[in-house]
């Protein structure tokens, strides 16, 4: 298991979901969850840039995601639910989970899918799990438009927002 702040090799043995460790190399404060995997707890001296490509404005019940990559666009969805789509997304439960080994590689990413409604229509929350790649999230706009963003980074960005 590697740091996912700095990606430095993390030894944990002795340590069991639910516990909190540092990561010695760059000081993270690391949440070990129940399916064995990272949650980023807090990175000292980080200073809170925004995530480039999106940006999230709580407005009352609802939440606006701003996305730019050339253009600008806008999606008004309530918190609870996208609170909801990214914990399931989380915890490992979608529309179509990783597939099994089969006899041959499985050459095509796995992924898990949430829908979301919102003022336009769905918005589709992706995440990709394709071994020893990025831990991706993909969004799929009303309009169309598809935005890939790193998962974590996303998730942290968003909680404040939605909490």
């Amino acid at each position: 298991m590697v740091c996912p702040v700095c990606g430095e090799p993390l030894d944990l043995e002795g340590y069991e979901a639910g516990d909190l460790l540092d990561c010695e190399a760059c000081g993270a404060v690391l949440h070990l969850l129940s399916d064995g995997t990272l949650e980023v707890v807090e990175v000292p001296g980080e200073e809170k840039e925004p995530l480039w490509g999106l940006e999230a404005f709580g407005k009352g019940e609802e939440v606006v995601l701003r996305f730019s990559g050339g253009t600008l666009e806008e999606v008004r969805l309530l918190k609870a639910e996208l609170l909801e789509a990214l914990g399931r997304l989380e915890e490992g439960v979608g529309g179509e989970p990783p597939r099994e080994a089969e006899d041959e590689p499985n050459l095509e990413p796995d992924y898990l899918t949430v829908h979301v409604g919102t003022d336009q229509g769905p918005l589709v929350l992706r995440r990709i799990l394709f071994p020893g790649a990025r831990d991706l999230l993909e969004f799929t706009l009303p309009s169309g438009s598809l935005y890939e963003l790193p998962f974590r980074q996303v998730l942290a960005a968003l909680r404040p927002v939605l909490l």
